[in-house]
């Protein structure tokens, strides 16, 4: 098996850099403004992009929580907000169900409970959150995305 692995590690080696472009002027080489604001647009993508970060953040903010360090949990609460603020110009469709479940309601029950470092009333309004989080998902017909608790603490920070 060793042999196999060396064999392979040595013929990658051996055509590295022919098989691919190592070019990293693909924005710059568009000529037209409008193309490079398309191009720009296309990478940002919709509203999915803006959950990626909010799940990356809901995964910090829930174990501040855990650590009763509300003031991170309101730092990535915040941040969180802003992401879906962000999704929202870039998928109007999606708003109606962000600023109703979220942004206008649920937003602002959870921030009063951190600001407060109330131990209950974050429980309560995190465990209300989620099943905001997921009865948006099945309006928006992504019932299949549900939100829970983190398993992992994806970042070293507390």
């Amino acid at each position: 098996m060793k042999k196999l692995y060396l064999i392979c590690m040595i013929f990658g080696l051996l055509h590295a850099g022919n098989n691919y472009s190592t070019r990293s002027d693909w924005l710059l080489d568009i000529n037209t403004t409008n193309g490079k604001f398309m191009a720009i647009q296309k990478q940002f993508r919709g509203f999915d992009l803006a959950m990626v970060e909010v799940g990356y953040r809901f995964n910090t903010f829930y174990y501040s929580i855990k650590d009763k360090n509300y003031d991170l949990a309101l730092y990535n609460w915040d941040k969180i907000k802003k992401a879906m603020e962000n999704g929202i110009i870039r998928r109007p469709k999606r708003a109606l169900d962000a600023k109703s479940m979220f942004l206008n309601s649920q937003y602002n029950v959870m921030r009063k409970a951190l600001q407060k470092h109330d131990a209950k009333a974050v429980a309560e309004a995190y465990e209300e959150t989620k099943i905001l989080c997921n009865a948006c998902h099945i309006s928006q017909k992504v019932p299949f995305i549900e939100v829970i608790d983190p398993e992992y603490r994806w970042q070293p920070i507390r």
